[in-house]
């Protein structure tokens, strides 16, 4: 039973982010008379369903007036989780067939022998070779016929692809070959989605680039399809898509483009996440997502999400720029299971929406951490109030694996969740006392206090609405274009470098309301990886961007080598436009205000006393002493024993830890 606001009254044109998770599909409509929100099942056959369900359940009729909305989609995602991919054909120079096969030599288990790698996108009996080649420095080494491109082309259209993906050997130096392939298969083929390197990923690592093209052209035909529909159920109003960058796109180009959309659905939660930060003071957090099904964490430094240039999804690389989000199988629906040598595993199997945990009383039988909760007293009612936790099925389910705990499930998870948190401070080089914890997601407020003590970070911040912060995130990320090439020069010579390059218009040009940013990535002559620079021609010019890689080279490694020489490997330009929302979102309504009561609960300690205190009751400059559990209309969190918790002026709760 879905969790909705009031409608609002009257229905005005309104704007709304739908955020599409493995068990809920989340909505936040923004209307005259405030945000309205909503949680409901997510529907994975077709995530539409649920999207607009859950836009209803706000109080918002999607054919009335609904002007635009922004949307976070796990549909190309779980293609490649699930391995539902389509059938996709792989064109590349002639004696490189097999570099998705090959792919890099590192061992990720080093001393395990029954490592497997991961499948590739499209698989080496679906490859085809192309008699050319193009030198590192762009000059035609092995011109491509007539004939042969004939012969490519027939040769493509035997294997009834559904998809294309074509990634010659330097084709980001000259895109010509791949461009004249693209336009003889879309002539053999034209319902066929095509993918050309040179458009998608303008820069070095043959692997990564092939991964990459690859992943496109496998989800191309199923996100184009998807969104098609959407488009068709939401015939008037303007759809933007999260991509895993941060930023926005539309249909179009996500229809081209899908790759950009693999880490879609986390990248809102960050980039809201962030923002929830800077509004309680602190510029530096780790954004730590708890759904359903997986937790999301991401470092956030200056203010802004860290963004990583070698994103992976299943091990498989994504050669575009992607918020730097590490994910692990811990949500509120992870089972809870017994291991062939009889220790506890939580996860990565999840329950689900549909039965979903035990509690839900929908059918479930297997102990989910959700049934932790419940059996603890953490939860009684689910879904703002809509559902009530059936905790007799909780108990059944838990009592159905021997030696199987309420407070075993949770140590477990937490230490699965803790283990990510480290993974993006501790492991990255930063240590958690000068972050603090911003926690969201419909779980996530339920382990804050636990896993910010268990790293030492400070404080834990939690957002009016912790449980939809992801779709909160979409309605405030920025439209955005990225555009690259490989240029491989040194730093004197990149403001020349840039000059020489035209602004691509897949990278957009600015407008009245828009503006290009210019990066770079650099790195020591001999290194393998970059790191990224702005270039900012008021701050010193091309000695300016190379001091400030010597300061993030210090600042991430532990040192700079100011003397040595340095390289500028490739120049990226994007292109931000306003969001649908570019104001914080206020006016939330947190639910009743009802005085605070007791609950008998185990936080850790054996059942107790416990304040229930509801999120609506509260006011900027209140407290809440720990112990206690907070709840709210998206969510329900927990205050340990030394906690004090202080509303801000953004409603934000701001957690201090003893």
């Amino acid at each position: 039973m879905p969790q909705q606001s009031p409608p609002p009254s009257p229905i005005a044109p309104s704007v709304a982010g739908v955020d599409v998770g493995g068990t809920f599909t989340d909505a936040v409509v923004l209307t005259a008379d405030g945000p309205r929100l909503a949680k409901v099942p997510t529907t994975p056959r077709d995530q539409g369903e649920g999207l607009v369900a859950a836009i209803e359940a706000a109080g918002q009729r999607p054919a009335d007036d609904l002007r635009a909305l922004a949307h976070g989609t796990t549909t190309a995602t779980n293609a490649v989780l699930e391995r539902t991919l389509d059938r996709a054909v792989l064109l590349v120079t002639e004696g490189f067939a097999d570099v998705l096969t090959i792919a890099r030599q590192n061992r990720p288990s080093l001393y395990d022998l029954s490592a497997v790698r991961p499948a590739p996108a499209i698989p080496r009996d679906m490859v085809v070779p192309v008699p050319e080649r193009i030198t590192v420095d762009g000059e035609v080494l092995h011109p491509l016929t007539d004939e042969a491109l004939d012969d490519v082309v027939a040769a493509t259209v035997a294997l009834q692809p559904d998809a294309v993906a074509i990634c010659l050997l330097f084709g980001w130096a000259d895109p010509t070959h791949e461009r004249r392939l693209a336009a003889a298969v879309g002539r053999a083929l034209p319902d066929v989605h095509i993918t050309v390197s040179a458009d998608l990923v303008g820069s070095i690592r043959e692997y990564e680039r092939a991964s990459t093209c690859a992943l496109n052209a496998a989800v191309g035909p199923t996100m184009g399809r998807y969104l098609q529909r959407l488009s068709d159920r939401l015939p008037d109003t303007d759809v933007t898509v999260m991509t895993s960058g941060g930023g926005t796109a539309d249909l179009d180009r996500m229809v081209a483009d899908p790759v950009h959309t693999l880490l879609s659905g986390p990248a809102g939660g960050v980039v809201a996440a962030a923002a929830a930060a800077r509004s309680a003071g602190f510029d530096n957090a780790i954004a730590f997502d708890m759904g359903g099904t997986s937790t999301d964490v991401c470092l956030i430094r200056g203010g802004e999400p860290v963004v990583s240039l070698a994103g992976t999804i299943d091990g498989l690389p994504i050669g575009t720029s992607t918020i730097g989000i590490h994910t692990v199988g811990a949500g509120g629906g992870s089972i809870a299971s017994l291991d062939a040598g009889g220790a506890l595993r939580v996860g990565p199997r999840s329950a689900g929406s549909d039965p979903g945990p035990a509690c839900y009383g929908r059918g479930g039988t297997q102990p989910t951490v959700t049934d932790a909760h419940a059996v603890l007293g953490h939860l009684d009612t689910l879904a703002g109030g809509t559902m009530t936790a059936d905790l007799a099925a909780a108990e059944r389910a838990l009592a159905g694996v021997e030696g199987v705990t309420a407070t075993g499930i949770l140590d477990v998870v937490r230490a699965a969740m803790a283990r990510a948190l480290r993974r993006v401070s501790t492991e990255a080089g930063v240590d958690p006392d000068s972050l603090a914890l911003v926690a969201y997601g419909g779980a996530g407020p339920l382990h804050a206090s636990a896993l910010a003590r268990m790293l030492g970070c400070p404080a834990t911040v939690l957002a009016p609405a912790p449980g939809v912060l992801s779709a909160v995130g979409l309605l405030t990320a920025a439209q955005r274009r990225e555009w690259s090439r490989t240029v491989m020069v040194s730093p004197d010579r990149l403001r020349d470098t840039l000059d020489a390059l035209p602004l691509d218009e897949r990278a957009g040009a600015p407008d009245d309301d828009g503006d290009v940013r210019t990066v770079a990535d650099l790195r020591y002559v001999g290194q393998a990886h970059e790191l990224r620079i702005d270039v900012d021609p008021d701050a010193g010019g091309d000695l300016g961007t190379l001091a400030a890689f010597h300061r993030r080279h210090e600042e991430v490694y532990g040192y700079a080598l100011p003397d040595a020489d340095v390289v500028v490997v490739t120049v990226r330009r994007i292109s931000r436009r306003p969001a649908l929302h570019t104001d914080a979102v206020t006016g939330w309504d947190l639910g009743p205000a009802t005085p605070a009561t007791t609950r008998t609960a185990d936080l850790g300690n054996g059942p107790e006393t416990v304040a229930v205190v509801a999120r609506g009751s509260l006011r900027p400059g209140d407290t809440v002493t720990g112990p206690a559990i907070l709840v709210q209309p998206d969510s329900t969190g927990l205050l340990l024993h030394g906690d004090v918790g202080t509303v801000d002026a953004h409603l934000n709760l701001v957690v201090q830890h003893g």
